[in-house]
């Protein structure tokens, strides 16, 4: 699959910091899908570690398919549909963000029972059925609650995006009304899709930035699964501690010289006084 992109004139007028470094990132994220996966690693067994890498490839398809549906709808101009494939792609991650801290916490105590639940858990929840009714304490929480805890601990300023992204998936009648035309002097003027991106694209992009923290995860994913197969925590001068370390470094430097991420459209003076 070839990963599609914006188109340079859908993109509206502003500051997108990282939206280059989003579409390498899924682009590296293809990469890592297979078509077939050994749980057993080779022992003939079924393994934890096994079914926690059979979750983050469906994670990962997922992820892939609905970045892309959010890209296509956007160039094609279907802004409502761009949304709403975002608001699902957020949610994915989330999902993702609760299952991996919640099996890290676990495995910070050693508690290995709990991880094998929490895998079963989170691989197997459903909306529909008899499984519906029957939540166990490591079930998914609800996807709302996911999201919120998601942004506020990778991105703690755009809670509001969250916010925003729902108004818009949702058939609320006001939203929908403000995105198809203006009404007023008892009058409703048709608005166009060119008028409504500027303001719709600053939720997308927002959902597509998640995609970063998703990448960058993979580390953290391996280093559990090593401390899974091992039965505790890995040694200091573990390579993937040390690679660990090395990103987070770099993480704080690119942070302290990039300040506050700003995104949006450019602000006129009039707007900035």
């Amino acid at each position: 699959m070839t990963m599609i992109w914006f188109e340079k004139d859908r993109i509206p007028e502003g500051s997108w910091p990282f939206l280059n470094a989003t579409h390498a990132g899924l682009r590296d994220l293809e990469t890592t899908l297979v078509d077939r996966l050994d749980l057993t690693e080779g022992t003939g067994s079924l393994l934890i570690t096994g079914c926690m890498q059979a979750y983050r490839q469906a994670v990962m398809r997922r992820t892939l398919d609905l970045a892309q549906s959010v890209i296509v709808l956007w160039n094609a101009g279907l802004l409502t549909g761009s949304v709403v494939s975002a608001r699902a792609l957020l949610e994915t991650i989330s999902t993702y963000y609760s299952f991996l801290e919640r099996t890290k916490q676990a495995a910070a105590e050693h508690n290995w029972t709990r991880i094998g639940k929490l895998v079963d858990a989170y691989s197997f929840s459903t909306m529909a059925g008899t499984n519906k009714r029957e939540r166990s304490a490591e079930h998914p929480p609800r996807v709302g609650q996911a999201v919120v805890d998601f942004i506020k601990a990778t991105q703690p300023d755009a809670v509001q995006f969250w916010e925003q992204i729902c108004d818009v998936a949702h058939p609320n009648g006001k939203q929908m009304l403000s995105i198809a035309g203006d009404l007023r002097d008892c009058r409703y003027d048709g608005r166009t899709a060119v008028e409504n991106g500027p303001v719709l694209f600053l939720a997308v992009f927002n959902c597509l930035y998640s995609c970063c923290w998703l990448i960058a995860s993979d580390t953290d994913f391996e280093i559990l699964l090593e401390q899974i197969r091992r039965g505790g925590d890995l040694p200091a001068d573990h390579p993937l501690i040390v690679g660990r370390e090395l990103i987070d470094g770099v993480v704080r430097q690119v942070a302290q010289g990039y300040g506050k991420m700003q995104v949006g459209p450019r602000k006129t003076k009039k707007e900035r006084r």
